[in-house]
């Protein structure tokens, strides 16, 4: 079994050059810069090992290529409470992703979407800290982003 400790100590060693988290942050939003077409399984890895103890589900509204659950199955994560839907599944990705931040039975929300409109964002923040539903943008769009100087830290 592949060691997540030392995958995540890998991770939250990186230096902010490594490092490509982005701005838009808040309480329950965190915007992560990844590479087009990429796992980002460090970031992922994280977010699963932070947010497995607590009751809901890790919801991954991912690309249609990436991820399933057999990604993580050599790392030592409770997979029981993750969730994953692929795009191909989904008819509409705002009715999906304001449904999953508002329910109840969501601990964290993971989404692989480049471009909202401000208003959209602003209304799934919203969501977010209304219903206390932590909420991860996973992005690869650089043009409105700026480097932030921290690790995932998204907070209850």
């Amino acid at each position: 079994m592949l060691n997540l400790n030392k995958a995540i100590q890998s991770y939250s060693s990186l230096t902010p050059n490594q490092s490509q988290h982005k701005t838009g942050q808040t309480a329950f939003y965190q915007k992560l810069q990844v590479t087009a077409g990429q796992l980002a399984l460090p970031e992922l890895l994280f977010i699963i090992q932070q947010h497995q103890q607590h009751s809901g589900w890790v919801l991954l509204l991912a690309p249609n290529q990436l991820p399933d659950k057999s990604t993580f199955s050599g790392f030592d994560l409770d997979m029981s409470k993750v969730l994953v839907i692929q795009q191909k599944q989904i008819s509409n990705i705002h009715t999906v992703l304001s449904d999953a931040l508002s329910s109840s039975t969501c601990s964290s929300v993971v989404v692989w979407q480049d471009q909202f409109s401000e208003s959209s964002l602003l209304h799934y923040q919203q969501l977010a800290e209304q219903h206390q539903t932590c909420f991860y943008q996973l992005s690869n769009d650089t043009t409105h982003s700026q480097n932030i100087n921290q690790r995932i830290a998204v907070s209850h």
